[in-house]
């Protein structure tokens, strides 16, 4: 019997399982070159980077990168005189008189102020706070390059706060900003304020950003220093504003200016949450006014008011002290046309609550000719009224020169009491004073309320006149300024 030879030709499982290895190591092969390739080329990580980036983007970076550009830092001298003397002043006797050549009355320190600002047009127009500027002997205005232009105020308006400059030899390629609405925020809609913090103690040009939220809006807010800066209809924001930030933009998430960061309160002297700016739309009302008139035009309604007090109340019928009482309605005006009656009660005004007459004139001195106001309150016969009126322009007294003095005067007047925050209802106002005449000698400053000229009170400019007719050196002056009344000496300035 012949032995069974040996089968060693590959069988059909064989073939399979070398197939399945061949294509495993090929695929082995395959996947770590792509790899090696991959890594080789960074590519992978490269993605990863690219997908952090753009999650990294978002809106309020977008917003931010639209508007820095736009804007800068101010930076401003200005001289400040001041008075003082080491001895008490008498009406019966002057030390001064015997110590003027050792102690010197007015002395004069230049100041340096910051602030900040934004680019509106490509010719080189800069909007800012009228604090920022005011009584600024030079402006310095740089860029968020770093480049430094002289500046000068082509408009400034203190009872709105607002300051409108101009770069001298402007650049090219100035971007200005795109304006959003201020009359449809959302509260808790983000806010991002920008400026540049204390000025250059930062040494960089770029402006800083914060981000808050829309906080309130229609604010009505009085800083205290004497009203001379009032604020009605403010934005309220969270958003840090820092000492440098005056004047900076506040801007939504789509990078629109909705507003100028002017304010804070505040106990540790930075930011603490409690920010306020000025609406945009009152911006722009203060450009064209500027472009049309070359200054704001004075618009009033034609009333007189007074805070209503609980005796007032019961005396006329009305129940609860809430508003104000109309004292006086002036022929030929916006209240006279919208039959407007003394004795009235204006409780809001375009759904805005008032309770005193600084309030009310916190909100006048923030018209515009045209605005429209709509008064809601109660009539003398207890019945509910609501009226619409338009601010109308109003033309000022005329203005008269008091040679004698070097003063420029004219009678107070309903309208400049609201304009200025005057307490007084009478008076004369003074719209210039000749540096060196008898009126700056005697103290006399541009917007003082000369109430009394020696033993004269003073209610109008005749009187005035016949004051100083009669009294050629009087022994001292009685004046408003700033909301306080004050007893000025001669020989004292």
């Amino acid at each position: 019997m012949k032995p069974r030879k040996r089968n060693n030709s590959p069988t059909r499982a064989t073939y399979r399982a070398r197939s399945w290895a061949v294509a495993l190591i090929a695929l082995l092969v395959f996947t770590e070159r792509s790899v090696a390739e991959t890594f080789d080329k960074g590519s992978l990580l490269d993605s990863l980077q690219t997908s952090a980036t753009e999650a990294r983007r978002t809106g309020l970076v977008i917003a931010a990168e639209k508007v820095m550009p736009s804007v800068v830092s101010i930076t401003v001298l200005q001289k400040q005189t001041y008075s003082y003397s080491p001895f008490y002043s008498s009406p019966f006797f002057s030390f001064d008189d015997f110590f003027k050549d050792l102690f010197p009355k007015e002395y004069e320190r230049e100041i340096q102020g910051l602030g900040s600002g934004f680019i509106l047009t490509e010719d080189g127009k800069v909007i800012t706070n009228a604090h920022v500027v005011a009584d600024a002997t030079t402006i310095k205005v740089t860029l968020a390059n770093g480049e430094t232009f002289d500046a000068a105020v082509i408009g400034l308006d203190e009872a709105l706060d607002l300051a409108l400059l101009e770069l001298k030899q402007a650049p090219p390629g100035l971007k200005p900003v795109k304006f959003g609405n201020s009359d449809d925020l959302m509260i808790g809609e983000w806010a991002i304020a920008l400026g540049n913090p204390f000025g250059f103690l930062i040494a960089d040009a770029k402006p800083s950003v914060t981000v808050g939220v829309i906080s309130a809006s229609g604010r009505r807010v009085s800083t205290g220093e004497g009203k001379r800066f009032s604020y009605s209809g403010v934005i309220q924001t969270d958003a840090a504003i820092n000492p440098g930030n005056s004047g900076g933009p506040l801007t939504n998430i789509a990078g629109e200016v909705i507003g100028i960061n002017s304010f804070i309160f505040t106990k540790s002297g930075g930011s603490e949450g409690l920010g306020f700016a000025i609406p945009i739309n009152q911006v722009k009302k203060f450009i064209y006014e500027l472009e049309s008139h070359e200054s704001r035009r004075l618009a009033w309604l034609g009333i007189g008011v007074q805070t209503l007090t609980s005796d007032m109340a019961r005396a006329l019928g009305i129940p609860g002290t809430n508003g104000i009482i109309i004292n006086q309605v002036f022929d030929s005006t916006p209240a006279s046309q919208a039959k407007l009656s003394e004795a009235w009660v204006i409780i809001s005004a375009n759904g805005i609550n008032y309770a005193s007459e600084a309030d009310w004139q916190m909100m006048e001195q923030g018209l515009f000719v045209g605005d429209s106001v709509q008064l809601q309150g109660i009539t003398d016969q207890g019945k509910s009224f609501t009226r619409t009126l338009f601010a109308a322009e109003y033309e000022p007294p005329p203005t008269e020169q008091i040679p004698s003095l070097g003063i420029e005067v004219m009678d107070l007047d309903p309208a400049t009491r609201y304009r200025y925050n005057i307490r007084s209802r009478e008076g004369v106002y003074i719209t210039a004073v000749k540096a060196s005449g008898e009126g700056a000698n005697l103290g006399i400053s541009e917007g003082d309320v000369i109430l009394a000229y020696g033993n004269h009170n003073v209610a109008n400019v005749d009187e005035l006149k016949k004051a100083v007719k009669a009294e050629k050196e009087p022994a001292s002056l009685i004046i408003e300024r700033d909301g306080g009344r004050y007893r000025l000496y001669r020989g004292y300035y």
